[in-house]
């Protein structure tokens, strides 16, 4: 059978995938892009936020379509989307699809697809998950070659209370070092790796649960001896900042091979919204973390994100807020309003915003930080950045687009390279910057 696959949300949803297709192809399935020319469309969902499940539910829609054109057999939804609502209303909702199945049942594609001829609109979700995929688990990478994401845990214990994560992912359980030194090997010796992404809903938590301390700077350093890595890097994202330690500052700091880039959702300044949304963390410990990151690791790049309009934010909340972005000049910084999700603590706060209000908020940050990177990309004019290679522009062939240490895949901006070849794509290069923009900058290979 022909089978397609359409990812949405997270690389952690990404991954997932991954492993369903490479399920897939240990039973002899044909993989296809073509959702309209495939026998079965799996529909991997988001359901984090409301847009993330508007998205979700406008592809099973658009699925919907193909099927009732007699263009596609069967549509099975899987993952955050059946996790998240109950069996009635997706079944009512959603008459069009033929099997909702859950964070634990991705492993079991194949049987599943099988059920599909006999049982009319199956419903396989547990409600409590807990699988975890391992280094036996079938992968099938859907990223260029050159790069992978790697799931070192699952599901998160933070109890953040504008968050639906623990309910739809479940309690954190992490791999063991053992497996994910194993994984890597085995994709290395499949692939020609020059970058590793390690994700988690909380990746600094890696190891608590089942090692009883913080492991992620144990793991990394089981990673940096690994001897196929030469121009292998290493990216860590997700991390929250109450479970830093010294030993994960150092080990970073120290190590070549691990990219100056850390992931680090902030979300919030104020210890009023700090400690409604349960982060666990307060003012003071974020500036000593920030101070301690900054001065232990060389050009560190930081990625954090922050939420407006959280319910209870006062304008002294937002003006500490906008203070703090101003002050600390982030290399990279993603905003979002405040979303009201009903099965969230935060839903039956008082003091909720307005959506004009949070849009104002939203707005004077944005700005703010578009000003603030456009000097930190303008100060790297006449530098020379080490650059991974991803792909030759859509729009003009004689442009390569790549990336630094600087920029996750997906999430950051790019590089653009006006010199570079197809034979570049999936190599380290170096790059002198000619033009800077807020998001991007502009190069030229160095020829040696």
């Amino acid at each position: 059978m022909r089978v397609s696959i359409q990812s949405l949300g997270c690389p952690k949803n990404f991954v997932d995938s991954e492993i369903i297709c490479g399920n897939l192809l240990d039973k002899n399935y044909t993989l296809t892009n073509e959702v309209e020319n495939s026998d079965v469309a799996i529909i991997n969902t988001c359901s984090f936020i409301q847009p993330a499940v508007e998205e979700s539910i406008d592809s099973i829609l658009q699925a919907a379509k193909l099927k009732n054109e007699g263009r596609l057999k069967y549509i099975i939804v899987a993952g955050c989307l059946p996790q998240r609502y109950q069996q009635q209303d997706l079944l009512k909702s959603l008459p069009e699809v033929d099997a909702f199945i859950g964070v634990d049942e991705i492993s079991q594609i194949d049987k599943i697809i099988r059920k599909l001829d006999s049982e009319k609109a199956l419903f396989q979700v547990n409600n409590h998950p807990c699988f975890i995929y391992d280094e036996h688990s079938p992968r099938f990478l859907l990223s260029p070659k050159h790069y992978a994401y790697l799931k070192i845990a699952e599901g998160c214990n933070n109890g953040c209370t504008y968050c639906l994560i623990p309910q739809i992912k479940g309690k954190y359980r992490s791999r063991t070092i053992e497996s994910i030194i194993t994984e890597i090997n085995n994709l290395l010796k499949c692939y020609p790796l020059k970058e590793i992404i390690l994700i988690a809903e909380d990746t600094t938590f890696y190891g608590m649960d089942n090692y009883g301390r913080y492991m992620l700077p144990i793991l990394l350093q089981e990673i940096a001896k690994i001897p196929q890595k030469k121009e292998l890097k290493i990216r860590i994202l997700y991390t929250h900042p109450a479970h830093y330690d010294d030993r994960l500052i150092e080990v970073i700091s120290k190590n070549p091979m691990i990219c100056p880039y850390l992931d680090m959702p902030l979300q919030h300044i104020s210890d009023n919204i700090l400690k409604r949304m349960n982060r666990k963390v307060c003012q003071k410990d974020i500036l000593k973390l920030i101070k301690k990151l900054r001065e232990k690791i060389p050009n560190l790049t930081i990625r954090t994100t922050f939420i407006v309009g959280f319910p209870g934010e006062t304008e002294e909340d937002f003006q500490q807020l906008h203070d703090f972005i101003e002050k600390y000049r982030f290399e990279k910084i993603g905003i979002f309003p405040f979303y009201n999700e009903e099965e969230c603590p935060a839903s039956s706060f008082t003091g909720h915003v307005t959506a004009k209000i949070k849009a104002a908020r939203l707005d004077t940050l944005m700005t703010l930080q578009q000003k603030i990177s456009l000097e930190l990309q303008t100060e790297q004019l006449g530098k020379i950045q080490r650059v991974l290679i991803d792909e030759i522009s859509p729009k003009n062939k004689k442009i390569i687009i790549g990336r630094s240490c600087s920029d996750a895949p997906e999430i950051d901006g790019n590089i653009s390279v006006l010199n570079g070849n197809q034979q570049d794509i999936g190599k380290w290069i170096d790059v002198k910057i000619t033009r800077a923009y807020p998001y991007n900058l502009v190069g030229e290979k160095i020829c040696k």
